[in-house]
């Protein structure tokens, strides 16, 4: 190889070790519904005849671009939930993980009201060690048989 081609060769791959980094920093703009299988794992009412339920959700995450890392992902919540007395929701929170085609794990916290939540990274491994970022889940679907979809929108990137 001559010299002039060894040195384009080494700047080429100077640019890629330098255009990769900046990349995976680059910020993500995503959305999709979360499917799941909900399980109340023990209730309990308070003095004030509220009802609270723990709560364990197993299911799938979807997202609608094809090449997002979460597409498919298999995910893992619990939970605690608050339930007035007439039985409508007044507020939630808990933490889920994620594992992606790649086997990569992503953990997540989780917090709603009776209409809407936010979500937000933890971290994790592999693509979502330096993860930081989030957004928001509307809860869709509520199926006779349990079963539950939330659509979910949210940003991040990778420090």
């Amino acid at each position: 190889m001559s010299k002039t081609k060894f040195a384009t060769v080494g700047i080429v791959l100077v640019g890629l070790a330098l255009v990769a980094p900046a990349l995976s920093a680059q910020e993500v703009k995503a959305s999709g519904w979360n499917l799941f299988v909900p399980e109340v794992v023990e209730t309990f009412t308070l003095t004030d005849g509220t009802t609270v339920n723990r709560v364990s959700l197993k299911g799938f995450i979807t997202a609608d671009d094809p090449s997002n890392p979460l597409r498919q992902a298999s995910m893992m919540c619990t939970g605690t939930s608050v339930v007035a007395k007439d039985a409508k929701p007044i507020r939630s929170a808990g933490t889920c993980d994620s594992v992606d085609g790649d086997g990569d794990v992503a953990f997540y916290w989780w917090r709603a009201d009776a209409s809407s939540g936010r979500w937000g990274f933890m971290g994790g491994t592999g693509k979502w060690t330096t993860v930081e970022g989030g957004g928001t889940y509307e809860p869709s679907t509520q199926y006779k048989d349990g079963r539950q979809a939330n659509k979910w929108k949210g940003t991040w990137k990778s420090k």
